[in-house]
């Protein structure tokens, strides 16, 4: 046999290769968030309250990476009831990158570890509007990432990691209703 393959465990099985040369195997997949949460417990997740936002809308959650390791978004979710009269008003969103932290209206959050077996704390700083005003204020504003229309329920983003927030970078999300209503941020992700 001068060209075989066999299987690392030591068994001495052969892998089979049919009639047109194709190599059977078997395998099985995961997530990364899930492969994260069960290799090291570095996965996570954030959700705001009900927060309750104004036809001016404003910053609605904040975050920073203090890890020295990259901070990859896998999930967003974005929860709106749609205003309060009608219930089919539309909200509009904005993820900005590079905002200063804010200093007023600000309530302190925390993340909350996916593997509850092994729950490590997530090396970051989070912050979410305390509902004074129409948002968290005293911050410099950083550059608009994208934005985003949504309706009544919950809008999923399955964005897979291709957010990516390096050590000591900021990212934070506006809402802003077309009337007032309630509404919630919430996002998985892991580091890396």
């Amino acid at each position: 046999m001068p060209d075989t393959l066999k299987d690392g465990t030591g068994s001495g099985y052969l892998a089979k290769v049919d009639n047109e040369n194709h190599l059977h195997t078997t395998c099985s997949m995961e997530s990364m968030i899930a492969h994260r949460s069960h290799y090291d417990a570095s996965a996570y997740g954030i959700s705001t309250p009900m927060l309750t936002i104004t036809t001016t809308g404003g910053r609605m959650l904040w975050l920073q990476n203090d890890s020295d390791k990259d901070l990859y978004i896998t999930d967003l979710r974005l929860s709106y009831n749609g205003g309060s009269t009608n219930h089919n008003r539309v909200a509009f969103s904005q993820l900005v990158f590079a905002d200063t932290e804010p200093t007023t209206n600000i309530t302190t959050g925390a993340a909350g570890s996916l593997n509850r077996s092994n729950v490590v704390a997530a090396n970051m700083t989070i912050l979410y509007w305390d509902e004074v005003g129409d948002g968290m204020t005293g911050h410099v504003a950083g550059s608009a990432g994208f934005n985003m229309c949504i309706g009544q329920g919950t809008s999923y983003f399955p964005i897979g990691g291709a957010i990516i927030v390096s050590p000591n970078k900021t990212l934070s999300f506006n809402l802003r209703g077309e009337e007032v209503g309630e509404a919630s941020i919430n996002l998985l992700f892991y580091f890396k």
